[in-house]
C-alpha cells in the first residue's frame, strides 16, 4: 500500500503539527478554568487539544492520510491495538462503574488517533513540521521556568514565604510535575540540532533546559532519575557516532542544573521562615515511606489480577476498588493495565509498549553507521526515560504525560523510512477510513457529554485537600454516577 500523493497531504500535517504545537507550548503553565479543580482543568484541556485533533478528520485529505499511516503500523500492531481497545471496552461494560469505565476507553481512543495524527504531521512535513514540534517543548519548559522564577522573586521582594503547592504547582499545572519532565527533560536543546541559531538563542536554549534540569533537582521524584540513567544507559550501547557528544551535553546540562539547585538551596537556608526545597523534604520526612506504598501497591493490583483475571476491575477503577493508601492507581504503568483491562487486553498495551521501544531503538541502530541523527536519538532516549518513570509512577494516568508519549511515539514512527504496509485493496482503505473517523467521533462525543456531566456533579462537592488522589479526574474515587 503506497502513500497517497504528496499534493494530496503536503498541507494537513501543517495544521495537525500547529494544533499539537500550540498545546505542548502552553500546557506547562495555562489550562482552561472550567472547573474548581486544577488537575481537572489540565485533563479539560488535554480533552480540548484532542477533540480538536479528532475535528481534523472531517477534512478528506487528513481522514486519507490517517487511513494510509494506519496502514502503515503492520498486522501485528495492529492486531495489539485491537486487541487492547476491545477488550478494554469490554471490560468497562462489565465493570462496575461503567460511565468512568467507558469514559477511559474513549480517551484511549482519542490518545491512539493523537498517535497517527502526529506520525502523519512528522512524516508529511518532514523536518519542518519536527521543528515546530521540538520548539513547542522548548518554549513550553522556557514558559514554565521564566513563570517559576517570577513568582519566586517576587515573593521574595515582598516578603512573603514562596510555596510550592502553591503558586508552583498551580502555574506547573499538573501535581506530578516530574512525570511531565520525564518525557520532556532530554527534548529542550533539539531546536539547536534543527535550526541554525545564532550563538544568542544557543544560550537561551542552554539556559532554559539547565533551569529546566534545576527544577527536577528541586521538585522532580526519584523515578526520573531512574528514568535518566535508562536512557543514558541506552545511548551509550546503542548509538556509535557522537554518542560521547550527546552524552557528555545531557551530563553537563544536568549538572548545572544541580549546581544552581544547590546555589538556591544555600540560599534558601539563609532566608528565614523559607520553606523547604519538596526534593529534600521528601527524602528527609518520608524516607522509605515512598517505596513501601508502592510495594502495598503492587501487592493490591497482583490480588486484583488474581481475582478478576479475564476483564480485569474496569478501566481507570484500580481507586475504586483499594482505598488502603490515599493513591488512586498503582503506580505502576504495566500493574494497572493487567488489574484494570485484565490479562489479554492489559497484555496487548503492554505488547505495545515494548514493540514501539524496540522500534525506536532499531531506527538508533540502523543510524548508527551514518552518523549521529540527533533527532532519533533524542526522541528514543526521552521516551525510554518517560516509560521507565511509568514503572515507578504511573505517569501514563497523567494528561500531560499521556500526549507527550502519544506525541513521541508518532514523531518516531511517522519520521522512519517504513513506507509500505500491507496491500490491501480500495475497499478496506475506504473502511478504515470510515470505521477510524467514526469511532473518533463517537469516542469525542462520549468523553464530552461524562466530562461536562462530571464537572456539573463536582461543582458544589466539598473538597478535603488532604483526600486529593487524581486518577482520571481530581477525585479518583469518583463514584457519584
Amino acid at each position: 500500500m503506497r502513500l497517497p500523493p504528496k499534493s494530496l497531504i503536503d498541507r494537513a500535517p501543517n495544521l495537525l503539527a500547529a494544533v499539537i504545537g500550540l498545546y505542548l507550548m502552553f500546557s506547562p503553565v495555562w489550562s482552561p478554568v472550567v472547573g474548581p479543580r486544577m488537575y481537572d482543568n489540565a485533563r479539560v484541556f488535554e480533552i480540548v487539544l484532542l477533540a480538536m485533533l479528532t475535528a481534523t478528520l472531517l477534512v478528506p485529505q487528513i481522514a486519507t492520510a490517517t487511513a494510509f499511516f494506519w496502514g502503515r503500523l503492520g498486522r501485528t500492531t495492529l492486531g495489539f491495538i485491537a486487541i487492547f481497545l476491545a477488550g478494554g471496552a469490554l471490560s468497562a461494560l462489565v465493570s462496575g462503574t461503567t460511565q468512568f469505565g467507558v469514559l477511559q476507553i474513549g480517551l484511549v481512543v482519542q490518545l491512539v488517533l493523537l498517535f497517527l495524527l502526529t506520525g502523519i504531521a512528522a512524516d508529511g512535513a518532514g523536518k519542518d513540521n519536527g521543528i515546530v514540534l521540538a520548539v513547542s517543548i522548548t518554549a513550553g519548559a522556557g514558559l514554565l521556568v521564566l513563570k517559576f522564577w517570577i513568582a519566586f522573586i517576587d515573593a521574595y521582594v515582598d516578603g512573603r514565604m514562596f510555596f510550592w503547592v502553591s503558586p508552583f504547582l498551580d502555574f506547573a499545572n499538573v501535581r506530578f510535575f516530574g512525570q511531565y519532565q520525564a518525557y520532556s527533560l532530554l527534548l529542550i536543546t533539539l531546536p539547536m540540532k534543527l535550526l541554525r541559531l545564532t550563538r544568542s538563542w544557543r544560550a537561551i536554549v542552554y539556559l532554559i533546559a539547565i533551569n529546566f534540569w534545576a527544577l527536577q533537582w528541586m521538585v522532580g521524584s526519584r523515578a526520573v532519575w531512574a528514568g535518566f540513567v535508562a536512557a543514558i544507559m541506552l545511548i551509550a550501547i546503542f548509538m556509535r557516532n557522537g554518542r560521547m557528544r550527546w552524552l557528555a551535553e545531557q551530563a553537563v546540562i544536568a549538572l548545572a542544573g544541580g549546581v544552581i539547585f544547590l546555589l538556591f538551596s544555600t540560599f534558601l537556608l539563609s532566608t528565614p521562615n523559607a520553606t523547604p526545597i519538596p526534593a529534600a523534604n521528601s527524602i528527609m520526612q518520608r524516607g522509605d515511606e515512598s517505596s513501601s506504598v508502592r510495594i502495598t501497591l503492587a501487592k493490591a493490583a497482583i490480588g486484583m489480577i488474581v481475582e478478576h483475571p479475564l476483564a480485569g476491575v474496569g478501566p481507570g477503577q484500580f481507586g475504586l476498588h483499594y482505598s488502603t493508601t490515599n493513591a488512586a492507581h498503582p503506580h505502576n504503568t504495566p500493574l494497572q493495565l493487567l488489574a484494570e483491562y485484565g490479562l489479554i487486553a492489559g497484555s496487548a498495551g503492554i505488547a505495545l509498549g515494548v514493540v514501539l521501544v524496540v522500534f525506536a531503538v532499531r531506527q538508533l541502530r540502523s543510524n548508527a553507521g551514518r552518523g549521529p541523527d540527533t533527532t532519533t536519538v533524542s526522541l528514543a532516549a526521552a521516551l525510554v526515560m518517560g516509560l521507565v518513570d511509568s514503572l515507578f509512577s504511573g505517569n501514563l494516568v497523567m494528561p500531560h504525560s499521556q500526549v507527550l508519549f502519544c506525541v513521541l511515539a508518532g514523531w518516531i514512527v511517522g519520521r522512519s523510512d517504513l513506507r509500505v504496509g500491507p496491500t490491501v485493496s480500495a475497499n478496506e482503505r475506504r473502511l478504515w477510513r470510515t470505521g477510524l473517523v467514526g469511532l473518533a467521533i463517537l469516542a469525542v462525543l462520549t468523553t464530552v457529554i461524562l466530562t461536562i456531566d462530571y464537572l456539573d456533579v463536582i461543582r458544589d462537592m466539598p473538597y478535603p485537600f488532604a483526600l486529593r488522589a487524581p486518577s482520571f479526574w481530581q477525585y479518583g474515587r469518583f463514584t457519584e454516577w
